[in-house]
């Protein structure tokens, strides 16, 4: 089998669950490819994914002009405000028609793994990572457009792809849900995945420790700040903790500046709480090994298709406290999990205040958890995605309807 991979809407300066599900999707396939080739289409800014396949013969790297492609994606956002499902689509075959020609020449199928396609017309059958629509659930979340790039992108992305990948059953029902042009069939739930030998490298505490001046013991979120990450509610039960037990206990929080990030800092200042430490973004080496320093991990976020930290943090033998959202509920029947209502913050205190309390509890689960996460390994999932490769080109999927006008891609 020849597969295309379209990488290129990567965001390079990104370092998010987006950039370590497709770097694991691709080391799963390089690990498992049994023959199969694979071509990937990266900007000539990505130099980390050419470098992952350098001298592997069933691997071909195809390096699109950075400059190139981002005129492409201004000329389709300029066409987003037409407000027309439409003339997006017709911009954005235009556009990309070479970019089509070239990604599905001598190739059998086409894998998406950032989020929605970039061109709707191609003739290869395509298999698409959407990962989630949050911007359904939470609109407020996003300036206005955002939500109207969203909305077409999504809908158009949806009507065109032979199948979608969901990370949760949580995922294929919200997905069945809102787009009324796509057919149970064509949904196909692959868990993400982790790679566990990650979590086994050596790591010198002490350097880290140094290098961030965070104390030896501490709670650990890594997640970008933006509003669905919800690490108000986490600073909220924190700041309980210390007002009515006298505890201060040490958070460190990693990942960039986004739509949350003036809210999150102002709270941590004007509540006087020099004991949440802010990394920033940091290396993946040295977030190893927080992870495997942390007391237990916390993830609090209101919204998520599947959960990375939740995988890496089983991985590293951490302790999990986590949203009761759907898909870590259903992690939950895989892994030890203790889960709390993401708006009460008490609930999240008393938690957290008996795990740090009791450290016996949390050892007996992430030695359960350490055992369980072999289930989520990438090699896995690259075999569920091969086999889900093979199914998209031995038949056509139903569509659940046929549609005539791009507003009825999205139901409201």
């Amino acid at each position: 089998m020849r597969v295309a991979i379209n990488c290129l809407r990567l965001e390079t300066s990104f370092v998010g669950g987006l950039n370590t599900f497709t770097r694991g999707v691709l080391q799963g396939f390089a690990n498992t490819a049994n023959g199969h080739q694979f071509r990937i289409y990266v900007s000539s800014r990505q130099s980390g994914i050419p470098a992952m396949f350098r001298n592997r013969e069933n691997f071909e790297v195809i390096v699109v002009d950075e400059w190139a492609q981002f005129l492409r994606k201004m000329l389709c956002r300029t066409a987003l405000f037409s407000f027309n499902e439409r003339i997006y689509e017709a911009t954005s075959n235009y556009i990309f028609r070479g970019i089509c020609e070239s990604m599905e020449r001598n190739v059998d199928l086409v894998y998406t793994p950032c989020t929605v396609l970039q061109y709707f017309n191609g003739r290869r059958p395509s298999v698409l990572s959407m990962h989630d629509i949050q911007h359904v659930h939470f609109p407020e979340f996003f300036i206005w457009p955002r939500r109207l790039s969203r909305r077409v992108t999504y809908g158009l992305s949806a009507s065109h792809a032979r199948f979608l990948q969901a990370s949760s059953e949580f995922s294929k029902r919200d997905f069945l849900q809102h787009f009324r042009c796509i057919s149970p069939e064509q949904v196909a739930v692959i868990p993400e995945g982790v790679h566990i030998k990650d979590f086994d490298t050596p790591v010198d505490i002490g350097r880290l420790l140094d290098k961030y001046a965070i104390p030896e013991r501490f709670i650990l979120y890594p997640a970008q700040l933006w509003l669905h990450k919800n690490h108000i509610t986490l600073l909220q039960a924190l700041r309980q903790i210390e007002s009515q037990k006298g505890l201060k206990i040490p958070l460190v929080l990693t990942g960039g500046k986004y739509s949350s990030a003036s809210k999150v800092l102002s709270y941590i200042a004007d509540q006087s709480m020099e004991y949440v430490h802010y990394l920033g973004k940091i290396p993946f080496t040295d977030l190893v090994g927080l992870y495997r320093q942390a007391a237990f991990l916390v993830m609090p976020s209101l919204h998520e298709s599947n959960s990375l930290p939740v995988l890496e943090a089983a991985a590293a033998g951490t302790p999990i406290i986590a949203s009761r959202i759907p898909p870590n509920e259903e992690m939950e029947g895989v892994f030890q999990l203790n889960l709390f209502d993401p708006l009460n913050a008490e609930d999240l205190a008393r938690l957290i205040l008996q795990m740090w309390e009791d450290e016996s509890a949390g050892t007996a689960q992430a030695a359960y958890n350490r055992k369980s996460v072999t289930l989520y390994s990438w090699d896995n999932a690259a075999k569920q995605y091969l086999q889900l490769f093979e199914k998209a080109l031995n038949g056509t999927a139903v569509r659940a309807s046929s549609i005539a006008t791009g507003t009825a891609l999205f139901s409201r």
